[in-house]
């Protein structure tokens, strides 16, 4: 009998394979794990994709690790439940038809139309990145600043930006991707899912379907309200959202052209007590034969013969649309600053000229901010009638005033850095030079998402710091220059092989001649290897240049490129401030990588130069990162460090430029990193609650150190930056008073 411990599914290229594939880790012989391997392809081929038998069986200690290719991460965990299924009864795929055709709905409700996926050829076709949203039919096209959200083809001649909200699922994953306030939601498929997403969302509830012609249920309060909502909603259509129900006033807001125009708040029909009447003495013929209505009044704890007190209300219909009878009312005038800028900045970054947005809060003149407030739905095929009709502005008349541009090269190019230490400091350096030539930069953390977080991204180049100490097995990002600072732990080896696997093809690789692992990782990659060497006769660089291929190396204290064909002198290591003249072996090692980078790049030599000569890596260029002060002749160093062999790196890198004795000032947290030092009255640590603690903890370090000495301070982030900035502040402060006083 098979038995699946575990499946993880990646739909990017991940440690395993450059195409998307299921990792099921499975309890069985070997023989029936590859029978379950082989039933998976066949079955994904036989409703509807045409995959190879991209398959492999990993026989591990009490397991066997199977890997299978995929097309569509909804649709392969139910593959795999049938090819399990198949093996322990010892079917045929052919005796499956039933099951087999239930996939073909699902997944024809999951995959992209057929003019979307000729639009996604195209795209390949030209090099334009196409990054679909969930399992919608919409996608984004191009990247960062570029981006544009289109949906199908809209004309025989081209293709135009669409609504996102025709698709319930699509515009909340674009809103809560984006940090915008949207209720929580789960998208479910089937009875069991719903009943999990009751129990993580609670009641009330909104149910409704994945397409806005879909029904749309609102305030569900029980487990059998749910389930006959949900199996209501799957007569229509497969995917399904749960929603926490929001209470609150609705309202609707237009933004045009970056300006909200207009707002206007829905108000349900409803009655007031006298306190003599019953409800049902106060309305009409046609209210007491609606059964909604009656519902309604049942929700809210009355019966239509309850006498209603004096001065209460009672809603007769949810406002959930014009078309039920609801009161509108003109709030254009009372939107909060803090509101309008929110729906602004919605409309902005879904690429949109104009959009009718719901929102839900107790009073739009307060901000969301204060009081809480949920986009519900975002619209831009809404009827515009009901703004004309109720508010005073010319509605049209701004709608004409918008102008569209074409979309331009959609390609915004990325330099990523990997490594153990050093990448933030090589990022920064990037960053300072490509800043001062004018371009717009940005350094990012966060690889998950990346290109549906950077729609309308302004940056010019994206700079990504790549962490190969996280536990990261999936790469969406594509960068055109890759930078492997060091290795020093064999753990990162997986992650870093991984990093060098997504350069893309015409990009370059730049790799540490030092790295023991460069061969594997240049082995791995696509892309044009470039070694960095601060020594010349290094073996493997003298190799490589033989070989014709690019390098940055030292030679005599001057930097050397070669790209390949010919070398010429870059400039004197000495010339550069960060290396401390020559004599920091970090700093060059990091400097070396940076000139690669940015001459692979394409950035003229003579203006990295000019502006590499200004770069000093002190608190205000690169806050907290290896900054040096000088107080009253000790050496104060500040750095975030991670690692033992780090810190042992530049201890030995400081003494080269003559600070020899150390004081170390560190977390409590830290002082593992600092164990070989072998005299421990050297050390100051302390558990770090406030910042108070660090300041008092310095002091007294300072006390104990003498001239000619360092002080060197290890704290994490943000508090390396912190600290950076006190200390800074409070040397200026006392150059200022000097100054005043003489």
């Amino acid at each position: 009998m098979m038995k699946i411990e575990n499946i993880k599914v990646y739909n990017n290229k991940n440690i395993y394979s450059d195409k998307k594939v299921a990792v099921v880790d499975v309890k069985c012989d070997i023989e029936k794990a590859q029978k379950f391997a082989t039933y998976c392809i066949q079955i994904q081929n036989l409703i509807g994709y045409n995959l190879i038998e991209l398959h492999d069986c990993i026989k591990e200690v009490d397991k066997i690790k199977v890997i299978i290719e995929h097309d569509n991460p909804k649709v392969i965990s139910q593959v795999i439940e049938l090819a399990v299924e198949a093996v322990n009864n010892n079917l045929k795929i052919e005796d499956c038809q039933d099951k087999i055709l239930k996939l073909k709905k699902l997944t024809i409700e999951t995959e992209l139309s057929p003019n979307t996926r000729l639009l996604k050829n195209a795209c390949q076709k030209r090099g334009i990145r196409f990054t679909r949203i969930g399992y919608t039919d919409t996608c984004v096209l191009g990247e960062g600043k570029w981006a544009k959200v289109f949906s199908g083809l809209l004309s025989d001649h081209d293709f135009a930006q669409l609504s996102l909200s025709f698709d319930r699922e699509l515009q909340k994953r674009v809103l809560q991707a984006n940090g915008f306030p949207v209720p929580m939601f789960r998208v479910v498929f089937t009875q069991n899912e719903l009943v999990q997403a009751v129990k993580e969302l609670g009641f009330p509830l909104s149910i409704k379907g994945c397409c806005k012609n879909s029904p749309n249920f609102v305030n569900i309060r029980t487990n059998q309200q749910a389930i006959e909502t949900f199996n209501t909603i799957k007569n229509f259509e497969n995917r399904v959202v749960v929603e926490r129900f929001v209470l609150g006033n609705s309202y609707k807001v237009l933004v045009v052209n970056g300006r909200m125009v207009a707002a206007i708040k829905r108000i349900s029909p409803y009655i007031i007590g006298d306190g003599k009447k019953k409800i049902l003495e106060l309305l009409s013929e046609a209210e007491r034969q609606n059964k909604q209505i009656q519902k309604n009044i049942l929700k809210q704890g009355f019966n239509l013969y309850d006498i209603l007190p004096r001065g209460m209300s009672i809603y007769l219909k949810e406002a959930t649309n014009f078309k039920n009878g609801c009161i509108v009312e003109d709030v254009t005038e009372q939107v909060a600053c803090t509101n309008q800028q929110l729906f602004c900045n919605v409309v902005q970054k879904f690429g949109y000229q104009f959009a009718v947005l719901d929102f839900v809060t107790e009073n739009i003149s307060l901000p969301y901010t204060t009081i809480g407030g949920y986009i519900v739905d975002i619209e831009t095929n809404a009827d515009l009638r009901v703004f004309c009709q109720n508010c005073n502005v010319d509605v049209y008349g701004a709608i004409l005033d918008v102008y569209f541009e074409k979309m331009p090269n959609p390609s915004v190019p990325i330099i990523a850095v990997s490594g153990t230490f050093g990448k933030s400091t090589i990022l920064q350096i990037i960053r300072y030079i490509l800043q001062r030539c004018g371009v717009e930069t940005t350094i990012d953390f966060d690889i998950n998402n990346f290109y549906l977080r950077n729609i309308s991204d302004t940056s010019d180049v994206k700079l990504i710091e790549f962490n190969p100490s996280d536990q990261i097995e999936e790469i969406e990002v594509e960068p055109c220059i890759g930078i492997i600072a060091n290795t020093l732990n064999e753990n990162q080896i997986e992650r870093n092989i991984l990093f060098s696997r997504s350069i893309k093809e015409n990009g370059y690789l730049i790799l540490n001649i030092n790295d023991p692992f460069k061969y594997l990782y240049s082995s791995k990659a696509k892309c044009q290897i470039v070694f960095t060497s601060a020594k010349f006769d290094h073996p493997d660089l003298k190799a490589h240049i033989e070989l014709k291929k690019p390098c940055v190396y030292l030679e005599d204290d001057s930097i050397i490129i070669f790209d390949g064909r010919e070398t010429f002198e870059f400039c004197s290591i000495k010339e550069i401030p960060y290396s401390y003249d020559g004599k920091l072996k970090f700093a060059i090692e990091n400097i070396l990588q940076v000139v690669a980078a940015l001459y692979f790049f394409g950035v003229d030599p003579e203006i990295i130069y000019k502006f590499l000569i200004e770069y000093k890596n002190d608190s205000h260029q690169n806050p907290g990162k290896f900054n040096i002060f000088d107080i009253n002749g000790v050496k104060v160093i500040i750095d975030d460090i991670q690692k033992k062999e780090h810190v042992k790196i530049v201890i030995e890198n400081l003494e080269q430029i003559g600070i020899c004795k150390l004081l170390f000032v560190c977390d409590s947290t830290k002082k593992d990193l600092i164990d070989f030092v072998e005299d421990r009255e050297r050390i100051v640590y302390k558990d770090i609650k406030v910042f108070e603690d660090v300041i008092a903890l310095i002091s007294v370090a300072m006390r104990k150190a003498k001239k000619g000495e360092g002080v060197f301070i290890i704290l994490p982030e943000p508090l390396n930056k912190d600290i950076t900035f006190e200390i800074r502040e409070s040397l200026a402060r006392r150059k200022k008073n000097f100054v005043n006083n003489a």
